[in-house]
Order: structure tokens, then C-alpha cells, then sequence
């Protein structure tokens, strides 16, 4: 008889437990505002899904790393697979291997148990531990993202959508329509990663027509999520201009400096590169005194820049400022603009808007006529004896 009620009470215990587990379960009808509120409650379920939400930017929420680590330790701390996995996705990010090796190792065993369950996140995170950590499964990584797919996870439909528009040799047929289809899905869930695959998409050419116009658009949606990722490609976007993308030297440094502030390694290291000189190839030891920004001045694309910069300096359209117009000319001449260039070296030759140095307006006049401009030559060989 006692036997007899241990088991029954047991079977009670046990039966909490899946009403538990079936209760803290994601669901496409499931608001972000609703998993804030789960989280805030105590559920480690959701504390550790909120985690990978301000990771990925699930929901429309924008990324906050900071934050999901946070959470992400909570629900590490109640032993849920969620956390331990996150946290491992923010070491990877961070260049950490070692400890997103060990924290991938730990999540794989409980996030298996969810998964067979049919818990659509838990299959998701399986999928991509699969799908990226030695030793891989591709296969089984690519039958997770499908099932998860088609639960109505977004974060899974715009991966193996993706995945779709490039096909895998082998393993996953290409098929553009499939992939147009299960990412579109996900756009309207407001899925970063959909919305950044598909800007990648276009800007790649890969399943749809190369459309850089549409990924600049699909990317200015992803950075308004404040992803890293997206700052740093549309900011080197703007910097190079052309396909439809108008040019934009201030917006593009502006994007690679807020992503190099979320220790983005490509956009530190573009901007290590570009240091205080302009980064055309004929000019790297230029070195100049970069103009403090002012706030007064529009963020405007490379044209409009240059207008403002010439009435500022002339007079003509705008009171005369010297020291405005350095600071829009400056910018434009780092970034390869041979007008820009030719006006700094004019600068640095009169001492108007910054200080007088003759080397330095010697070697900003030669890039701009190393690009082209003829004025600049003229310059040159008309002050030579100063040089």
C-alpha cells in the first residue's frame, strides 16, 4: 500500500511537471509584451526565451546584449537550456570559443529533451548547435529548422528560408519561391533575422535578383533593431555609394561607429584602418586633425554635403562660415572626394576653418589631383615654390 501511493504520488508529481512544461511553451499567438511578463514572473522558460529574444531581435524588440545576458543567467541559474545556450551564442559572438563550446555542451542535452517534445524555440536552438558547432549535423540541424518552421517559429522559418534561396549541394535543393515564402512569413512576425537575411539576400544576389537598392531597405529595418551586423553592412553601403544607394559618408562612419560600440570586430577594424586619414590608397599618409562633429549640422548624403560645404565657404546661399565648411568638406575628402580634398588642402594652405600647415595642404591637394581634379593640379604647380 505504500508502495502504491509513492507511485501515485509520483505520477502526480510527474503530471505538474508536463502540465508545467506544456504551459511555459512558445506559441506564435504568444506577444512579446506576454514573455516580458512570463519572464518578470519567475518563469525560466521564458526568462531564458526573453534572453534570445534582446539577442536576435525576435518580435520587433530591439538588441540589447547586455540585457539578454542578464536574463540568460537567470535561466541558466534554474538550470533551463535556453540560458546556458544564449549565453553561448554571446560568447561566440565575443570571440570566446572555450566557453561557447562548454556552454553549447551543457544547453545540447536538455534542449534535446524539449525538442523531442516539440517545443518549436528548443528545436530552433537544436538545429543551430547542429547546424554550426564541431562536431556538426547538418542533416538533423536542417530537419529541426523544418519542424520548427513549421510550429510558426519566425526565427527558424527565416533561416531555413534563407537557406532555401541558396540551396545546400546535397543536403537542401535550392528553391527561391520557398524561400521568398517562409521569409516573407517571418518578416511580418517582425524577425530581425528575416529581415536581415533578406537584405543579405539582395545585396548577394543569392536565389533573388541583386537588388542593392532593396537591401539597403531591408537593412535600414534590421539597424532600427539595433543589430550590429546590419549597422556595420549598410554603413559600408553608404560609404561606397551607387546601385541606387545614394552616397552618404556621415550616415555610413556614423552606422560602423555604433556598431564598433557594440564591439563589432569588421566595423573596429574598418574604422582602426581609416584612423584620422583619407583611405584612398594615394593618400594614407595624410594625417590631418579630424574637425569635432556638430550637432547643428544635418546628417546629409554626399551631394547635399558638398552644396552646404561649397555656401558655407563662399558665402553665396549661406553666411560665410570657414570653420563650417571644414567640417563638412573634411569628411568627404577622407572618404576619396577629390573636390572635398582640394578645398581642405585650399584650407590648410590659408589657415580658414582650421589651422595653417603647409604639408598638409601640399598632400591633400595631391590626392585630389591624383583623382582628377585639375584645379588641384593647377594649384600645385601655381604654389610649388611654397611646397
Amino acid at each position: 500500500m505504500v508502495i502504491l501511493k509513492q507511485i501515485v504520488l509520483l505520477l502526480v508529481f510527474f503530471g505538474y511537471q508536463i502540465a508545467w512544461s506544456n504551459s511555459d511553451r512558445w506559441s506564435k499567438n504568444k506577444t512579446y509584451e506576454e514573455i516580458i511578463k512570463h519572464a518578470q514572473g519567475g518563469s525560466a522558460y521564458y526568462q531564458g526565451l526573453l534572453g534570445i529574444y534582446l539577442r536576435s531581435g525576435e518580435a520587433g524588440s530591439s538588441v540589447n546584449l547586455e540585457l539578454s545576458r542578464k536574463w540568460s543567467k537567470v535561466a541558466e541559474s534554474k538550470g533551463h537550456p535556453f540560458g546556458s545556450y544564449n549565453l553561448a551564442n554571446i560568447a561566440m559572438s565575443e570571440g570566446d570559443f572555450v566557453s561557447a563550446t562548454t556552454l553549447y555542451q551543457d544547453a545540447a542535452l536538455k534542449l534535446q529533451r524539449y525538442a523531442s517534445d516539440g517545443d518549436p524555440v528548443a528545436m530552433y536552438c537544436m538545429g543551430e548547435i547542429d547546424f554550426q558547432v564541431i562536431p556538426t549535423n547538418v542533416h538533423r540541424a536542417l530537419d529541426l529548422f523544418h519542424r520548427s518552421a513549421e510550429s510558426g517559429y519566425p526565427q527558424a522559418q527565416a533561416t531555413i528560408g534563407a537557406l532555401y534561396l541558396r540551396g545546400l549541394p546535397g543536403l537542401l535543393k535550392q528553391d527561391s519561391d520557398e524561400g521568398i515564402k517562409l521569409l516573407s512569413r517571418a518578416v511580418r512576425a517582425k524577425s530581425l533575422t528575416a529581415r536581415f537575411n533578406l537584405g543579405m539576400a539582395y545585396y548577394n544576389g543569392d536565389g533573388v535578383e541583386k537588388n542593392v537598392y532593396k537591401a539597403s531597405q531591408w537593412l535600414r529595418l534590421a539597424v532600427k533593431q539595433n543589430f550590429s551586423e546590419a549597422q556595420c553592412q549598410l554603413g559600408l553601403l553608404l560609404l561606397e555609394g551607387g546601385d541606387g544607394v545614394v552616397k552618404n559618408t556621415m550616415e555610413g562612419i556614423q552606422l560602423l561607429e555604433t556598431a564598433a560600440s557594440q564591439n563589432h570586430p569588421w566595423a573596429k577594424e574598418y574604422l582602426k584602418k581609416r584612423g584620422s586619414s583619407p583611405t584612398s590608397s594615394e593618400s594614407r599618409k595624410v594625417r590631418n586633425k579630424i574637425p569635432e562633429k556638430n550637432s547643428d549640422l544635418p546628417l546629409l548624403d554626399d551631394k547635399n554635403r558638398l552644396n552646404h560645404a561649397r555656401k558655407f565657404y563662399t558665402g553665396v546661399g549661406a553666411k560665410q562660415n570657414y570653420q563650417k565648411a571644414y567640417e563638412l568638406f573634411f569628411p568627404l575628402a577622407q572618404n576619396g572626394n577629390a573636390e572635398a580634398a582640394r578645398f581642405v588642402g585650399l584650407m590648410n594652405l590659408s589657415g580658414k576653418g582650421t589651422e595653417k600647415d603647409l604639408n598638409l595642404a601640399k598632400q591633400w591637394l595631391s590626392v585630389a589631383s591624383q583623382k582628377g581634379d585639375k584645379i588641384a593640379r593647377r594649384l600645385l604647380d601655381s604654389y610649388q615654390s611654397l611646397f
